[in-house]
């Protein structure tokens, strides 16, 4: 089994199928919050894998690259004044909406975001895609650029052009970040706290 789990047929295969095929029925077949689901179990599955079948080095879920994180400070500013402009010129009604009108679901989405969304994406798409397909997609720039695609196509489940869009912008971000630190950690940090932004000024209704 182990032979065939390291085969390039199989690792193409198992690309195609939850990277493509898994999105695609979601999207055609969940709604809401629902959409989570298989997006969980993946993680799941995905990290049994990884733990029986290679020798992943699991300290890169407990590293905290403190320097990277305080020189990310100004970036996660700039950005957060960014999206709050961009939300402001092409969806005003949109701004701030979510957290006055709907609180109680905020404070729901508080907590539960990163460990429904953040937590399991970034595991699937930076942690497994990268230790997975790294000798399948051996240029490191190639391989960067396939996960940014993949991650944002994977959000046309959500039927408009701000979620695949923003998800592929974003990525990149998440990418350094994760091979700038290989912590866990840090990029779930950040993925956490863009998403929350996302839902404070009211773009969030596109992720839904």
């Amino acid at each position: 089994m182990k032979r065939i789990y390291f085969s390039i047929p199989f690792k193409v295969l198992e690309l195609l199928v939850f990277f493509g095929l898994a999105p695609y029925l979601t999207g055609m077949y969940l709604e809401g919050w629902k959409k989570i689901i298989p997006l969980v179990f993946i993680a799941a599955f995905f990290f049994l894998l990884l733990q029986r079948y290679t020798n992943f080095n699991n300290v890169i879920f407990f590293r905290f690259d403190k320097e990277y994180f305080t020189k990310s400070l100004p970036r996660m500013f700039l950005i957060t004044l960014l999206i709050i402009l961009f939300t402001g010129w092409l969806f005003p009604d949109l701004l701030f909406e979510y957290p006055v009108e709907e609180s109680k679901k905020y404070l729901i989405t508080f907590f539960l975001y990163p460990i429904a969304s953040v937590v399991p994406q970034e595991f699937i798409y930076r942690v497994y895609f990268f230790e997975r397909y790294k000798n399948l997609i051996p240029s490191k720039y190639l391989l960067m650029f396939a996960n940014a695609l993949i991650f944002g196509l994977t959000h046309l489940i959500y039927d408009n052009w701000i979620a695949p869009v923003a998800t592929f912008l974003a990525a990149w971000i998440f990418i350094f970040n994760y091979f700038s630190t290989k912590s866990f950690l840090n990029v779930c940090l950040e993925h956490y706290y863009y998403g929350f932004v996302i839902f404070t000024v009211g773009l969030g209704q596109f992720f839904k």
